[in-house]
């Protein structure tokens, strides 16, 4: 697409408080549309952090400029101007700004330079345009083509639990047999990928948090999107492990059927993370349900695992044992990293929040 919705948003949310601005009879309008295109990006809660920020660091630049200029407008301009942003650096460092104590550094460079004159009017108008501003964007964002984070991590969530279902898929078919030419570097690939997606996820989790109103950590849908991404940390992890281990085929004669109820697995655990994407992917209003049905272990690994208590397994050689343990504990590892999560899905289901 040569214009994707969230410009053409953008441009319209903007181009609106530009002409407002020009018509309206209260001076500095071009504030507005200045505030819109700083916050109107991303999605909606990052816009909430975005607009927070550059309202707070206003407000702070607003009172610095005040004070300082009322107290040290007999220096000369560098040392008056020096101390006074020293003490919006400050005082925005008590507040948490990260990026708002550059708007409020703008304003007091601003006041003092080329309003000094008229530091009456112009603060609280530029506070009032600014105010608009922010107020539009996240208006546009809420109404006009939603960008919702919660909807947009739901998107990435499902994207990674279907990768890391192909991947498992992958790694099963692999088992028993002599990897092919190149199949490592593809693994490599493929865990870099998962990584990038699960640091993604977890980037976006403060506009989530945003989004989520007071107390986010404790909305069922954050803490929903918590077990999902441990879960998935788990599993890319598995994933690399299995990846750097040798499938090596041949007659392993009763051990060779660790294998087959290795891959059998992997393969249920893949179709059980499709399930997952499939329920996150549901047009629910609210957090989507878990699954009805427990996952089933496959029946040939349930025989294995009672076939590793068996007394006589002492009869075979050490090594014929340690070459699959590693394999074994990944493949576990991915067994409960499903049922841990499912567990506490059902908890979060249960929440009447």
């Amino acid at each position: 697409m040569l214009i994707r919705r969230s410009e053409l948003r953008l441009a319209l949310a903007a181009g609106l408080m530009n002409g407002f601005g020009a018509l309206a009879p209260v001076p500095f309008g071009f504030y507005a549309p200045m505030a819109v295109l700083v916050v109107c990006t991303g999605t909606y809660g990052g816009s909430i952090g975005l607009g927070r920020q550059r309202l707070l660091g206003s407000v702070a630049g607003a009172l610095v400029l005040l004070v300082s200029y009322a107290g040290l407008q007999h220096l000369p301009i560098p040392l008056g101007l020096s101390l006074s942003l020293i003490g919006m650096r400050l005082l925005g460092a008590a507040l948490g700004l990260e990026v708002g104590y550059k708007v409020g550094s703008n304003i007091i460079v601003m006041g003092w330079l080329v309003h000094d004159s008229d530091l009456d009017l112009w603060v609280p108008v530029r506070l009032f345009w600014t105010v608009a501003g922010i107020l539009v964007a996240l208006l546009s964002l809420r109404l006009f083509w939603p960008d919702l984070a919660v909807d947009g991590n739901r998107r990435r969530l499902c994207q990674l639990l279907t990768d890391l279902g192909a991947a498992l898929t992958v790694q099963a078919e692999r088992i028993g047999g002599a990897p092919s030419p190149g199949v490592a570097t593809a693994g490599a690939e493929t865990v870099q990928r998962l990584r990038r997606e699960l640091v993604c996820l977890r980037g976006a989790m403060p506009a989530v948090a945003d989004e989520l109103g007071n107390n986010p950590t404790s909305h069922p849908t954050y803490r929903l999107f918590e077990v999902m991404n441990g879960a998935g940390s788990q599993l890319v992890g598995v994933v690399d492990g299995l990846r750097l281990l040798p499938h090596a085929g041949g007659d392993l004669g009763p051990l060779g059927d660790i294998q087959a109820a290795e891959a059998e697995l992997l393969k249920a655990v893949a179709e059980r993370l499709e399930q997952w994407s499939q329920r996150l992917a549901m047009p629910h209003r609210h957090r989507p349900p878990p699954p009805a049905a427990v996952l089933e272990t496959p029946a040939r690994w349930q025989a294995m695992e009672r076939w590793l208590h068996d007394p006589d397994l002492e009869s075979f050689e050490l090594h014929q044992l340690q070459r699959n343990a590693s394999r074994l504990l990944l493949c576990g590892q991915a067994l409960r990293s499903i049922e841990q999560a499912e567990q506490r899905w059902q908890i979060l289901a249960a929440d009447p929040r």
